[in-house]
C-alpha cells in the first residue's frame, strides 16, 4: 500500500490536484485536530470548485458518487425545509451551524474522491494518521509518566476513545481481509507484519477499556473467517477464536464489566428518544435541538438526574427517527440501495468482504453513539462509504 501510495502521491502532485491533496491531509489530521482537519477539508472543497470551474477535474469521478451526492442533497433539503415548516426560516438560519452544517458532508464528500486506485492514497493517509496519533500519545505518556488510557487521548487530542477504537477497527478489518481472503497472495514477511499490526491494535483497544470495540473485534473476525472455514484451516481459526475469547474474558475481569449496568443510562435515554419519536413519527421533531428535546422529556417524566445532563440519544437510529422521522430515515436508506445497486461482476470478493466488515463496525457503533453529529464521526462515515462505493462500482 505504501509503495503504491507513494506513486499515486507523485502523480497527484504532478497533476497539481490540490483539492485531492488537501482532502488527504484532512483525513490524515482527523485523529489529531478537529479544527485543522476541518480547515483543510474546507480548502479541499474550495479548490475542487476552482479546479472544476477551470475544467481541470471532473466534478464527480463516477455516476455512483454523483448519485451519493444527490441523495445527500435530498436529505439536506428535506431536513432544512422540515425545520422551517416546524419553526421559522429565521430560527432555522440561527441554528444552522450547530444542527445542519455537518449534514453538508453527505453531498460534499463525494466530490472530493477520485478513482479506485487514487483513493488508496486516502486510505494510506487515514491509517498513517491513526497510527501516528497512537504513537504520539504513547510517547507523551511514557515521557511524562502518565497512564496510557482513554483519558490520555481525550486530554491530548480531544479524541473520544469510541472514535479511536472505530478507526483502529477499520484498520483491523483491512488487515483481516489481507490475511484471510488474500492469504495466498501475500508474502510471509508482510503477513507477519499484518498479524503484529492486528495484535497491537487489539492491545490499544484493551488499554482504552472500550467494551464495544472488543465485541466488534470478535464480530469482524467471525465475518471474515467463517466463510473461509475449511478442514485444513479450521484448527487455526479455532485457536485464534479461543485466543480472542480469552482476551475478552481477561478484559471483562479487568474492567469488571456488567453490560446490563453499562447500558442502563443509555436505556433510559433511549426510552425518552422513543417517546419523542412517537409524538411525530413521520416527520420527526425539529423544533429544538436533540439535547433540549430530551431534557424536556426527562423533566416531564420526573427523571431529574438527566435534566441538563447535555446527553444526546446515544443511538444514531433513534436520533434520526426522533429528529427527522420515518421519512428522513427512508431517504438515508437510499445510501444503502445506491451501494448495492453498484455491485457488479467486476466487483472483487475482497472489496465486498472489506465493505461488510466496515458496515458491521459502523452499524454496531451507531447503536451506542450519534456518530454523524460530530466531525470525527461524519467525516469517517462519508469518507469510507464513498471509498467503498467507488471500489465496488469498479469504474
Amino acid at each position: 500500500m505504501l509503495k503504491e501510495s507513494g506513486e499515486i502521491l507523485k502523480n497527484t502532485i504532478s497533476q497539481k490536484d490540490i483539492s485531492f491533496l488537501m482532502f488527504c491531509a484532512s483525513v490524515f489530521l482527523l485523529p489529531f485536530s478537529i479544527n485543522i482537519s476541518t480547515l483543510t477539508f474546507i480548502l479541499a472543497i474550495i479548490f475542487k470548485f476552482i479546479q472544476a470551474g477551470l475544467k481541470r477535474n471532473k466534478f464527480f469521478e463516477s455516476k455512483a458518487l454523483k448519485h451519493s451526492s444527490i441523495i445527500g442533497i435530498v436529505f439536506f433539503g428535506y431536513i432544512f425545509l422540515n425545520t422551517i415548516i416546524q419553526t421559522s426560516f429565521e430560527q432555522t438560519i440561527n441554528v444552522f451551524e450547530k444542527q445542519f452544517s455537518h449534514w453538508t458532508l453527505l453531498f460534499l464528500t463525494p466530490i472530493l474522491l477520485r478513482g479506485k486506485r487514487e483513493n488508496k492514497l486516502i486510505l494510506a493517509a487515514f491509517f498513517s494518521g491513526t497510527i501516528l496519533a497512537v504513537l504520539y500519545v504513547l510517547s507523551i505518556a511514557i515521557i511524562n509518566k502518565i497512564t496510557f488510557d482513554k483519558y490520555a487521548f481525550l486530554n491530548l487530542l480531544e479524541l473520544h476513545h469510541t472514535y479511536l477504537s472505530m478507526y483502529l477497527l477499520v484498520f483491523v478489518n483491512y488487515c483481516f481481509v489481507q490475511l484471510i481472503i488474500r492469504k495466498r497472495a501475500i508474502k510471509n514477511s508482510i503477513g507477519m507484519s499484518l498479524v503484529i499490526a492486528v495484535l497491537l491494535s487489539l492491545a490499544v483497544m484493551y488499554f482504552l477499556n472500550s467494551k464495544v470495540a472488543m465485541i466488534i473485534f470478535l464480530l469482524v473476525f467471525l465475518i471474515h473467517s467463517i466463510p473461509e472455514l475449511t478442514k485444513k484451516h479450521k484448527w487455526i481459526y479455532a485457536l485464534i477464536l479461543v485466543f480472542i475469547l480469552t482476551i475478552i474474558t481477561v478484559f471483562n475481569n479487568k474492567v469488571n464489566v456488567n453490560y446490563e449496568r453499562a447500558l442502563d443510562f443509555r436505556l433510559q435515554v433511549w426510552e425518552m428518544s422513543l417517546n419523542v419519536f412517537e409524538e411525530s413519527p413521520f416527520f420527526g421533531n425539529s423544533t429544538k435541538s436533540e439535547k433540549d428535546l430530551l431534557n424536556y422529556k426527562h423533566f416531564v417524566k420526573g427523571k431529574y438526574q438527566f435534566v441538563d445532563s447535555d446527553l444526546n440519544s446515544h443511538n444514531q437510529y433513534l436520533s434520526i427517527l426522533m429528529k427527522y422521522g420515518v421519512l428522513g430515515f427512508v431517504i438515508l436508506a437510499f445510501f444503502a440501495i445506491n451501494i448495492f445497486n453498484k455491485t457488479n461482476k467486476r466487483t472483487s470478493k475482497k472489496i465486498i468482504r472489506e465493505f461488510m466488515g466496515f458496515m458491521a463496525i459502523m452499524l454496531m457503533i451507531f447503536y451506542i453513539e450519534n456518530l454523524l453529529d460530530r466531525h470525527h464521526g461524519i467525516v469517517f462515515c462519508t469518507l469510507f462509504y464513498n471509498y467503498y462505493l467507488i471500489a465496488i462500482e469498479n469504474e
